[in-house]
């Protein structure tokens, strides 16, 4: 929002200078983002009055004689094409300074001299946007009411003179987008109450309510006014309102459309003027659109409305995206003479999708989005027809048409001092509070600790007590507030159980060789379900950016696919990925969040290298893998049981379900073909990995693997080569061998398998090695000799094994 220094001083006595006020408003919330003095590095541009004007022969250019307030006239030769005799124009003196510090020179022009240049207001400095599109090609030539005399500074009536403070309003404080809104606010700041106006309207036209039959709805516009004008003349707007129009970043166009924008500027409340020739049929409705309806704007641009977009129409057709932009059928032209006033209170959030959906945001959807003071509907409505009356010599017809007239009452709010003084750390009296919410412009009652404050419409900001604490502190000064310590109770930083226990997995994966991959939360609704056992309800995003982002995902697995597509897309086949993340669903009518963790590998269990020691990654490597994390995690594998399960996405016969004590807690193995099929970067490649539910793995946790010392004695260590039946399986002799082993066994290990030609039928050879430590003393050979022999004795009498 533009606001004008010189237009606040309407509302208050203000003497300070711009740029120290900015400042104060910045301290106190509301952020000023620049100050602009629109003269600044401007020089010698007076009014000039045009004596003559001729067109030098063969070309488009004029040789004028220009009245600069000077004892003879000046000659200049002008190239505008609105450039004629009698006219009051700016001009640029020898040696003035213009737009972008370029200096004026007098010079000679195909061989005239020319001793100064008439100006456009883009070359002083105005934005094109806002310049009336009757002068943006050619020079700017001042109204025949303009209290110009040739020889003044031009400063003045363009109101360059002005400063313009830019206020960067947030969300929350569209109170402040409107003349009337900032000056509340800074005459809170400056501790003076504004002087607002409240309009008198006087009708003097027949009735003119019954022309009109209306049917609103009111969920779509609540409060929906009418007025209606005749006798309209169309024309310029006067200099003063064409002058605040402009400085507010706004392009005069007429009478009548100036008078709404500077109605919306002054109140905030956004208007339309319709040409009454619109609704001809007698009626008007105001609903939502129809399927397959279309509008040109304003602007000439057609829209297909939507079924969501609230519209005005004739009864038939419409002639306006409500709160957004009008039509161009019922657009007020030059030989419009009947106007139609509107100002209503839209639905905000469908006006704020509306100009969403059509990439038409305008300056009335803008404050209909962030809201609009219920109170001036009526007050803006009758400001703006005083106006016509005024400057466009209309004629008010008796009458006005309420067709919704929904009330807002302000908001009561009971706080109390002693609440206030704690959360600030001040120690202000309830007299000094008082005196804040009176320079705010709020009513408070109450007694001794109480407030009752009572809020008008035009702070809908404002609605619990922690809102009126805010504003207390503002006001009285963020600087006033002493820095003091809270005094809370010591609390102690670290990770929770369950986070250390997460951490501690990552560390581990990681030192497994796995590379950390970071994922979307959001996928398709497919993916979201994929490589799950039982999934359940998905959880859906209301505005997704796009169908493959709708979704929440169940699973860590599809992000981990992605990211190796990707990367086979990049010739990247040796690949080890894992993600650690949060999984989402819908069950039971609750929504919930699970931590997963999820591998995934490709290639080969080493990477190339001279000696050719390459094996292909498969479903052993990757569950070898997962063993040695619930080993170091100190899970028991001898708890840990795979079961071949039916999995979505997954190899239906490389595939297994984890479980722990009976509890399923994840899956491993190799994605289905089709996954891998699907993608182009995948095609033919074997992809395995497994994902885990952390929240239940985590809870099976009861203790960790903890390192110790080297040992100080030797280990001692026997070969058994033994002969045994073929459906003798290995655990049956692990099993025998611990057993007989006695305490100093610290470790079996499986060395050598054979089973062919050179031993008999139906048998095979397994060679172990075992190895014995003595913690505490040096282990003797007697020692090892007896439990190896107790060992063979063991097996051949338990299973019927020969030593070779």
């Amino acid at each position: 929002m533009l606001v004008s220094y010189n237009w606040l001083q309407d509302f208050l006595d203000l003497d300070e200078d711009p740029k120290d006020l900015a400042e104060k408003i910045t301290r106190t919330g509301v952020e000023i983002a620049s100050v602009v003095h629109p003269q600044e590095g401007l020089k010698k541009l007076v009014v000039g009055h045009i004596l003559e004007c001729e067109t030098i022969e063969g070309t488009h250019l004029h040789k004028c004689q220009v009245d600069v307030g000077e004892e003879e006239p000046i000659q200049i030769v002008c190239g505008a094409p609105n450039v004629v005799a009698g006219e009051d124009v700016i001009v640029a003196l020898h040696g003035a300074r213009i737009a972008g510090n370029e200096k004026i020179k007098r010079s000679k022009i195909r061989g005239i001299q020319s001793n100064g240049m008439i100006c456009g207001l883009q070359e002083i400095g105005f934005a094109d946007k806002v310049v009336p599109e009757k002068y943006a090609n050619g020079i700017w030539v001042f109204p025949k009411d303009s209290d110009v005399k040739p020889g003044q500074d031009v400063y003045e009536a363009l109101g360059m003179d002005d400063y313009i403070l830019d206020f960067d309003i947030t969300p929350n404080r569209a109170d402040t987008l409107s003349m009337e809104g900032a000056a509340y606010e800074v005459g809170a700041i400056v501790d003076q109450k504004p002087k607002i106006e409240n309009p008198v309207l006087k009708e003097d036209g027949p009735d003119w309510t019954d022309e009109l039959q209306i049917s609103v709805d009111k969920d779509l516009a609540p409060k929906f006014y009418l007025r209606k004008v005749t006798g309209v003349k169309i024309g310029e707007s006067p200099m003063w309102m064409q002058k605040r129009l402009w400085n507010a970043g706004i392009r005069p166009i007429n009478n009548v459309v100036d008078v709404t924008n500077y109605i919306m500027l002054l109140t905030g409340q956004p208007m339309h003027a319709y040409d009454a020739r619109s609704f001809a049929s007698g009626k008007l409705e105001v609903r939502k659109a129809n399927k397959g309806e279309k509008l040109t704007l304003l602007n000439d641009k057609e829209v297909d409305l939507d079924p969501n977009d609230i519209v005005i129409t004739d009864g038939q057709k419409p002639v306006m995206m409500a709160g957004v932009m009008g039509g161009k059928n019922s657009e007020v032209e030059d030989d419009t003479t009947d106007v139609i006033l509107e100002s209503a209170i839209f639905d905000g959030t469908l006006v704020r999708k509306a100009a969403l959906r059509h990439a038409n945001r305008t300056e009335a959807s803008s404050r209909f989005e962030k809201g609009v003071n219920w109170d001036n509907t009526q007050k803006a409505l009758d400001m703006a027809t005083i106006l016509l009356r005024n400057d466009a010599s209309a004629t008010v017809a008796a009458g006005e048409i309420k067709a919704s007239d929904e009330q807002r009452k302000p908001e009561v709010i009971k706080t109390a001092v002693s609440y206030i003084n704690k959360v600030l750390g001040t120690q202000l009296t309830r007299a000094e509070m008082e005196k804040i919410f009176d320079r705010l412009d709020f009513n408070v009652d109450g007694s001794k600790d109480e407030l009752i404050v009572t809020v008008p419409n035009r702070r809908w900001d404002i609605s619990i007590p922690a809102d009126l604490v805010e504003e207390v502190g503002r006001i009285y000064g963020y600087d006033n507030l002493k820095s003091t310590q809270p005094l809370l109770a010591e609390t102690h930083g670290g990770y929770s159980e369950k986070e250390t226990a997460i951490r501690r997995i990552k560390r581990i994966v990681q030192d497994q060789g796995l590379m950390e991959a970071i994922s979307y939360s959001l996928t398709s609704p497919a993916k979201a379900v994929a490589f799950t056992k039982d999934p359940k309800e998905t959880v859906q995003v209301q505005w997704p950016l796009n169908s493959s982002r709708s979704t929440m995902r169940e699973n860590l697995m599809t992000g981990l696919v992605d990211a190796a597509a990707y990367n086979m897309a990049r010739k990247e086949k040796q690949l080890a990925f894992y993600e650690q993340g949060r999984v989402y669903d819908h069950d039971n009518g609750q929504f919930n969040e699970h931590e997963h963790l999820a591998t995934l590998y490709s290639g080969t269990t080493f990477d190339e290298n001279w000696q050719h020691e390459n094996q292909k990654i498969d479903f052993y490597f990757v569950k070898g893998q997962l063993e040695n994390l619930f080993t170091a995690l100190g899970l028991d594998n001898n708890r840990i049981v795979y079961k071949a399960e039916n999995i979505n996405w997954m190899h239906p016969t490389r595939t297994a379900g984890i479980y722990i004590d009976d509890q399923y807690v994840g899956m491993i193995g190799m994605l289905a073909h089709m996954v891998t099929m699907a993608e182009k970067s995948l095609h033919g490649s074997e992809l395995y990995g497994y994902e885990l539910d952390l929240d239940k793995v985590i809870s099976f946790i009861t203790k960790g693997m903890h390192a110790k010392e080297a040992p100080k004695y030797p280990a001692i260590k026997r070969d058994l080569s033994l002969l045994l039946d073929t459906d003798v399986t290995d655990q049956q002799v692990i099993d025998e061998i611990e057993k007989a082993g006695g305490k100093y066994l610290q470790n079996i290990k499986v060395i050598d398998v054979y089973s062919g030609s050179h031993i008999e039928k139906g048998k095979k050879s397994i060679a172990y090695t075992l190895t014995f430590l003595n913690e505490k003393d040096t282990l003797t050979d007697d020692v090892v000799n007896k439990a190896v022999d107790k060992i063979i004795a063991d097996l051949k009498e338990n299973l019927n094994v020969s030593v070779r």
